[in-house]
């Protein structure tokens, strides 16, 4: 289906699980679509992410984030999450990388809880006591962390292709983070660089990464992670976290940033324009497509 249409299918109010990792491979088509069709409430979950939960918070969609780390690597933290986060003004609930990757393998095997090692000793689990919380096993006396389960209702990824089933692979195959909210989803919505014939997953069908049972919509979407980058084909354009980094020092230059470079284009194709078109994307390209 179109970016349009599965951008439909994220109601107001629901829990939606980011993909990415950092400034590779989010799905900032489907982000910044949300953003046009007027999301709001939403409770989005995004283990490591920064530039899609910038997008968010700065377009007022979010009330609540799920989350490790948000930020722009070496140019910081995001800049509108930071003030969000200060202010208050978006709710944050903060875990390890890792408990947040055991709350999502417990919804995704329904079960009560996954014990781990990781948080002990900090003081995150009794920030947490209604998620996670610290128990001895009756056996050994040993300490664990039990991790509840964190319902997603809508996961959103990107991915490098998609056969007409809904197929889809990443590649190379990476098994990081979003595997973890794809499995803990009840919808998932893949946005892929290009659709490709059925019998590529066929002749290689252990390069699948997201079989077609757990995938809900596939919206081809060229250049989908951009600004962000999506390895190997394209890095991220260090120019755009330059540019719109600045912009947020300034409220009216950020929304003259806002309206020309991010929400104002009417399509995913006129989006790209506004930030140099085919030329500055060519200067990214890794290898062959």
């Amino acid at each position: 289906m179109t970016i349009e249409q599965a951008a439909a299918l994220v109601p107001d109010g629901s829990t939606v699980a980011i993909g990415g990792l950092s400034m590779n491979c989010s799905p900032m088509a489907m982000v910044r679509e949300l953003i046009r069709q007027g999301r709001r409430d939403l409770r989005v979950v995004a283990i490591v992410n920064g530039m899609a939960v910038d997008w968010l918070i700065a377009a007022g969609c979010l009330r609540r984030l799920v989350t490790a780390l948000i930020s722009f690597e070496g140019l910081g933290l995001a800049p509108h999450f930071r003030r969000a986060a200060e202010s208050g003004a978006v709710e944050v609930e903060e875990y390890s990388e890792y408990l947040l990757i055991a709350r999502l393998r417990a919804a995704a095997t329904r079960v009560p809880f996954i014990p781990t090692k990781a948080g002990l000793g900090t003081d995150i689990i009794g920030l947490h006591p209604e998620t996670t919380r610290l128990e001895a096993d009756p056996v050994t006396g040993e300490a664990y962390v039990a991790c509840t389960p964190l319902p997603v209702d809508v996961a959103i990824v990107h991915a490098h292709a998609a056969d007409e089933h809904g197929n889809v692979r990443v590649d190379p195959k990476l098994i990081w983070m979003d595997n973890e909210i794809v499995n803990a989803a009840q919808t998932t919505i893949v946005t892929v660089e290009r659709i490709v014939p059925h019998h590529t997953f066929v002749a290689t069908p252990e390069r699948t990464t997201y079989p077609r049972f757990v995938v809900t919509a596939v919206a081809e979407a060229p250049w989908g992670a951009y600004p962000t980058s999506c390895f190997p084909q394209y890095a991220h354009d260090a120019q755009f976290y330059a540019d719109y980094t600045q912009a947020a020092r300034d409220e009216a230059a950020f929304g003259r940033f806002w309206r020309e470079r991010v929400a104002g284009p009417q399509t995913h194709c006129a989006f790209l324009e506004a930030s140099g078109g085919q030329a500055a994307l060519m200067r990214l390209r890794r290898g062959a497509p």
